[in-house]
């Protein structure tokens, strides 16, 4: 229970700058050919959470199979200051291809603008085996009865792509798949992948894993897959799928009680080629389809009365980049007006492709009364199947148009609430007109009254537009109410110490910090670490005095909450700066 408690207050200590020491080991530095070995990277120092991943050398002797992440922290009190310093350790299963002596050069950090190396290590790599046959050790009287030290299954992250080399828009299914030989208890994805260059649709992204039982890497392992993506590239040339790392814990069995042990995962990147549309046979009418498709087209309705428009739908259907297809352009019609179109999907994965619809729907102002006929529209594809382009048509359309009000040289309103001038549409504007002639011969009480009546609408507007901004935006409900909360909850700490209830009158003051510094910027608070909380109101512009008044205060409730044999202060003095805390910012 007291680590628990102690690590909930470090979680909101000021981390200081301090050296960062970065290692590298084997856990042994002989090793028979084909057996494992453990290349453990260390990272040590203060504020090293977000520390990246370390460069590994080149590794020509040995395969990477498999890596893995672990963190610990220790923590150290000088003069009731309390500091802490995280380990992260990145674990590499290496295994040797050849005999001799293997040389894993040195490891590279790049972190806050300084670059870390560790020291060249020498492995002598045997033709027999040097790890030792187990044997069963001599147990003594009530052996049973001791706990086994916990041992943790193995834990890989696979991506697979069903083709490297396509077109650009063609597309390519990317699957990461979780392999585990233990029971896990929780897993979760810490960093998605890159994708910068491809249009994604998700395919795939279960609640819940269905493990199978696998072959990977020649053993029998449970499976399940955790993300499968249709990516489809925008552009030509080299493209990276970023590596995904996920996150989690597996359970590691004891004799009498399982304890849970946290790993991290990460897959490895892939590079896509991707090949440039040729220009060659490229239609005028080509506006990004790649893939098998077929065109439709309808006109609603057919008879158009007192001007109101017409809808012209052109529908995409097949399979392929429905979602990289840009608008047709449309022959100029005479009579009619030709507005901007909306586009309306509906995607679907099915046998192994992206299918549906793309629907663009251009509204058609008729200008006067007569038949009119919409042509042909011609929509250029490609086939990545052929290497080739082809075409595709929708049939001509008619509608009729009556009742369309006489122009005769003057702007005329249609019933949708526009006004046609020549051919510019432009939405009627209501305009309020007060003329002196109007109020001349009114008595000033009127006049009062008017004004009066004026000023008490505009509050009433603005107070609606408020009220509906408060419901509809959730940050800015945040930011309007930060300070009423804080100070409320100010006054109730107040009356807390006044009644010396010390404990609740500490975290009262805590939480009204750290709320209203929430609320204030509409950030997440309680999932952040002090440093982060300090980078995420710097970057809000907040003084960096009034940011460390405010870690430092919270620090002390902290402190004083849960561990108050290690904290001397005045709960007076801490009010006084939590209130010109909240001043500040």
């Amino acid at each position: 229970m007291r680590c628990g408690i102690v690590t909930f207050v470090l979680f909101f200590t000021i981390a200081t700058g301090g050296e960062l020491r970065f290692t590298a080991e084997v856990d042994r530095t002989t090793v028979g050919l084909g057996e494992p070995l453990q290349l453990i990277v260390q990272v040590s120092g203060t504020n090293v959470g977000r520390v990246p991943k370390p460069q590994l050398p080149e590794l020509p002797g040995f395969d990477n199979v498999g890596s893995s992440q672990s963190q610990s922290t220790s923590i150290s009190i000088v003069q009731g200051r309390v500091t802490q310093e995280q380990t992260i350790s990145f674990i590499y299963t290496l295994i040797p291809k050849k005999t001799g002596e293997l040389v894993i050069g040195p490891c590279r950090l790049n972190y806050n603008g300084t670059e870390y190396t560790t020291e060249p290590i020498t492995v002598k790599v045997t033709k027999t085996g040097t790890q030792p046959k187990p044997t069963q050790p001599q147990r003594r009287p009530f052996d049973i009865f001791e706990e086994p030290e916990p041992t943790r299954g193995e834990v890989f992250l696979d991506v697979s792509v069903d083709r490297k080399t396509v077109y650009q828009g063609e597309m390519v299914t990317a699957t990461w798949t979780f392999y585990t030989t233990g029971q896990v208890a929780s897993l979760n994805i810490k960093e998605p992948p890159t994708l910068t260059g491809f249009w994604a649709q998700e395919i795939y992204q279960p609640q819940k894993l269905n493990y199978e039982r696998r072959t990977y890497r020649g053993r029998q392992m449970f499976g399940a897959v955790v993300r499968k993506t249709a990516l489809f590239p925008t552009r030509s040339g080299q493209l990276k799928i970023g590596a995904m790392s996920l996150a989690g814990e597996m359970v590691a069995p004891g004799f009498f009680f399982s304890t849970a042990q946290p790993f991290e995962v990460n897959s490895e990147e892939v590079t896509v080629e991707v090949k440039a549309l040729p220009e060659t046979g490229r239609p005028a009418s080509f506006t990004g389809g790649v893939g098998s498709f077929q065109v439709s087209a309808r006109v609603v309705p057919e008879t158009a009365k007192g001007g109101e428009p017409v809808v012209l739908s052109l529908v995409i259907t097949g399979t392929g980049n429905l979602g990289l297809i840009g608008a047709p352009t449309l022959p100029p019609i005479t009579g009619l007006k030709v507005l901007s179109p909306e586009t309306k999907d509906d995607f679907n994965y099915a046998g192994g492709r992206l299918n549906g619809t793309r629907r663009f729907e251009y509204p058609l102002l008729p200008l006067a009364d007569g038949k009119f006929r919409i042509p042909e529209v011609e929509i250029g594809f490609f086939d990545p199947n052929t290497g080739s382009y082809y075409t595709r048509k929708t049939p001509a359309l008619e509608f009729v148009a009556l009742g369309v009000p006489a122009r005769s040289g003057e702007d005329y309103t249609t019933a949708s609430g526009m006004r046609v001038l020549g051919t510019d549409i432009r939405h009627i504007k209501t305009e309020l007109r007060l003329t002196v002639n109007r109020l001349a011969g009114c008595e000033s009480w009127f006049n009062l009254f008017y004004i009066m009546g004026l000023v008490a609408m505009a509050f009433g507007i603005g107070f609606g537009v408020r009220r509906r901004k408060l419901q509809l935006d959730p940050g800015y409900a945040r930011r309007s109410n930060a300070r009423k909360v804080a100070n409320r909850r100010l006054k109730q700490a107040e009356k807390a110490l006044a009644a010396k209830r010390i404990a609740d009158f500490y975290s009262l003051v805590y939480q009204a910090l750290l709320s209203y510094a929430g609320d204030r910027f509409n950030i997440e608070t309680g999932a952040l670490t002090s440093a982060e909380i300090k980078d995420a109101l710097t970057r809000q512009g907040v003084d960096a005095g009034a940011v460390q008044d405010l870690l430092d205060t919270v620090q002390v409730c902290a402190l004083a909450r849960f561990s108050p044999n290690m904290s001397e202060c005045n709960p007076h003095t801490v009010l006084q700066k939590a209130r010109g805390v909240v001043k500040k910012i």
